[in-house]
């Protein structure tokens, strides 16, 4: 790539160096220097550029935390809380490594926003899925927004052609080689339980679908309200999310089921579903109440979270170098482990939600305790004070994602 710079204002510089200590600043910066002149307002606000300033911050990224109100999917309207947590290698203590995040667009009375995902600084927006006690409530009004915070420029969906109903799975993706970001909405079709999927290209900023989910995932009782049983992690062009199969036990004084995860990936270029597996002891049969199983990214490689009870197992998808067969390598076995996972940390820990603890009688049931950092190496957890979230206590569950600042969206207007 070449741009021509006005370098009048730094004689001293080649060009080329220029460019490579602008790629280097964070985008508040880059933003001021546009009007230093033409030229550079032209360089900085280029696709080229943007690429650039991407793959060299690639990994100064953020940690995106959700707390979700406690009761969302049975009690009425879903309400989310957002934090951005500093990832540094050395997690500090003060309270500023952990700042609130707020999400600007109103939605109506009786819904409210949920974040479904976040790629290169993108934020995709929807609505929560609760349930609408007026039958005149439609969810599929209510728009889906691109947004990137950093430098506040948004982009709403035109209202898709389907209805946003309960038992949808939304993620965003990007697609390196036309330069499009994409969504992908998965969604039961009527009252059955086959699945289809619609696309949505911010490129043409047109919707496409409903396309019959190849090879099919697992289907969807009517009871259940979720598809995908884990948040989605984009690597290498590709989503990637873990779908459960599940069936009832016979007897027993509970009603039990057994289940079977499932990693699916969708190709954003190709726009393709595939089937991947998974470790023989993710794939094991087990009780579904015990089970929480999670996929998230860390560097360049693709790990599995696997809970069963309080015993955590965390497998990273591997390939071999000579004959480019996929494997999976286990990195860590922890028993007793008394705390939900969220995040990876770049130091290694995880960051996870503590269950509550009884003085006298230990943990107490499943979360929602303070965030503190784990150790799965020697077994420690590390509280972290600024992370206890007193607004917590009134919410359950935290997810988190990774967000990182960039120039994405700066050629809209």
């Amino acid at each position: 790539m070449h741009w021509r710079i006005n370098l009048e204002a730094s004689p001293y510089l080649s060009e080329d160096l220029l460019i490579e200590i602008l790629a280097r600043l964070p985008v508040q910066s880059l933003l001021r220097l546009r009007s230093v002149c033409k030229s550079w307002k032209s360089m900085i606000g280029s696709p080229e550029f943007r690429s650039l300033h991407l793959s060299t911050n690639r990994h100064s990224s953020k940690i995106l935390l959700t707390a979700h109100e406690r009761g969302q999917i049975r009690f009425g309207t879903p309400k989310e809380r957002h934090f951005l947590l500093n990832n540094d290698e050395n997690l500090p203590s003060d309270p500023s490594c952990l700042t609130p995040f707020d999400v600007p667009f109103q939605y109506p009375d009786w819904t409210s926003h949920q974040i479904v995902g976040s790629i290169n600084g993108l934020i995709c927006i929807s609505q929560s899925q609760t349930f609408f006690p007026d039958p005149d409530d439609d969810p599929a009004n209510v728009p889906i927004v691109l947004w990137n915070p950093t430098i506040q420029r948004c982009v709403f969906l035109p209202d898709p052609t389907f209805s946003l109903e309960h038992n949808v799975s939304i993620e965003i993706g990007y697609a390196a080689t036309t330069d499009d970001y994409k969504i992908v909405v998965v969604r039961k079709v009527g009252e059955t339980t086959a699945l289809e999927f619609h696309i949505y290209s911010l490129n043409s900023n047109a919707w496409r679908g409903g396309f019959e989910m190849c090879p099919p995932a697992a289907r969807v009782s009517n009871e259940d309200r979720r598809i995908f049983h884990s948040t989605g992690a984009f690597l290498g062009g590709k989503m990637h999310w873990l779908v459960r199969n599940e069936h009832e036990i016979e007897g027993g004084y509970y009603e039990m089921k057994e289940c079977m995860d499932t990693l699916y990936t969708f190709d954003v270029a190709d726009e393709v579903f595939a089937e991947v597996g998974l470790p023989e002891e993710v794939m094991a049969h087990y009780t579904v109440r015990y089970a929480v199983p999670h996929v998230a990214v860390v560097g360049d490689l693709l790990h599995v979270v696997h809970i069963v009870r309080k015993h955590l197992t965390i497998w990273v998808k591997m390939e071999d170098a000579g004959s480019c067969d996929v494997y999976w390598k286990k990195l860590y076995r922890v028993d007793h482990v008394s705390a939900m996972f969220v995040c990876f940390l770049k130091n290694g820990e995880l960051l996870m939600d503590k269950y509550p603890t009884c003085p006298t009688t230990g943990p107490v049931g499943q979360g929602h305790g303070p965030l503190a950092a784990y150790d799965p190496r020697d077994g420690k957890f590390k509280d972290l004070e600024p992370l206890s979230l007193s607004q917590q206590r009134d919410f359950g569950i935290v997810d988190s994602r990774n967000h990182q600042q960039s120039l994405v969206l700066l050629d809209r207007t």
